[in-house]
This record gives C-alpha cells, structure tokens and sequence, in this order.
C-alpha cells in the first residue's frame, strides 16, 4: 500500500493535530500536586496551577472568591503590587515582586534575590487556573558582586538548561531556582486554601 502526497500530509496533519494539545499543556499542575519543574511554553518560563472550581456554587460566585484571593494577596500595597480585574472574563491580573531568601551557599551565605512576576488567574470551563509568568529576578549585591547582570531572566537563569550551564554562578541558579519554587508552592497551597481544598 503506497500513499500519495496529500494523503501523507493529511495523515500528518492528523497526527500533529492529536499529539499538540496533549503536549501544550503537560506541564499543568493539578490540585495537590507542588511545582518541582521549571517549564517552558513557548520559549517563558511559565507555570500553571489547575484546581476544580465549586461546582455547589455559581460561576460569579466562584469568581468572587478568586477576585477576594487576588484582592488579599496583591491589592493592599501599590509600592509591592498591583491588580486588575477583568469582570467580563472572570480574570485578574497582578504584577508583583517578592524578596527571595536563598538556601545557604557553600560559604554559609544566604544572599536575597527580588523576584519580579505576572500572575493572572482565571475561570476556564470548571477550572480555576493560576498562570505565572514573566519572572525577573534583581540581584540586590550586584554593586558587591559583579558575577551576576543586576536583572536576571528566569528563562536565562532557573531552567533545565541554564542550571546544566558549568560556571561560577552554578550554586546562584540552583539557591534561586530552589527560593523560587518553595514560593510558588506556598502561593499555590494558599489558592487551593481560599477554595477550600
């Protein structure tokens, strides 16, 4: 049996068509479940928390409760963050920063880090989703310590691929992707925390 051109693409385009949405969004992290991964989606570093909305409830409902998370966690200091609700997409938006406090080093040094992001969190068919994102990092010794650039992106500094990198920055990596990781998951217990999980 030979296949013609077209039919080959058609049967290619299948294939792709089934096997794409399985894998972009494989690194989804379920309710219960911590980050222990620093993935990529389309070249930023992003990570997703996926938990189950109240079914027992309305989706406005379901929303309110999101929107007083997002109120409690990014809408009390300006200087720290700021949120934005979008009430027609049942979505907020907040950028904040964070002071990292990295594990011990090999010198005993805890060394701080701020750390820069995007959160948005949304309802999506009887899911309520956090998205973070967009995550910069500022080295507060830069002045002392001319190793590391004063802003660091996290797809230059906390993937696979950047701790695989053999240098005198390795442990700095490894400190910040460890900080940031532990953050995450306790942002993520507090959200699964609001919706009662």
């Amino acid at each position: 049996m030979t296949l013609t051109m077209k039919e080959l693409l058609q049967y290619t385009i299948t294939l792709i068509c089934i096997l794409l949405p399985s894998t972009a969004f494989s690194q989804v992290v379920k309710q219960g479940e911590k980050f222990s991964e620093v993935p990529l989606v389309e070249g930023k570093v992003t990570f997703l928390k996926e938990i189950p909305s109240k079914k027992e409830i309305s989706k406005e409902s379901n929303y309110a409760i999101l929107k007083e998370w997002a109120i409690i966690n990014y809408g009390k200091d300006p200087f720290i963050s700021s949120v934005r609700h979008d009430e027609k997409n049942n979505e907020f938006i907040a950028k904040s920063r964070v002071e990292l406090l990295l594990p011990a080093n090999s010198k005993g040094v805890r060394e701080k880090m701020i750390m820069r992001y995007r959160i948005n969190g949304f309802l999506f068919q009887d899911k309520c989703v956090l998205e973070i994102t967009e995550i910069s990092y500022l080295y507060e010794n830069s002045k002392n310590n001319t190793l590391l650039p004063r802003v660091i992106r996290a797809e230059d500094f906390i993937t696979d691929t950047a701790i695989g990198t053999q240098d005198n920055i390795q442990e700095y990596r490894e400190n910040t992707r460890k900080s940031t990781l532990y953050f995450l998951n306790e942002i993520a217990k507090d959200f699964e925390d609001k919706f009662g999980f």
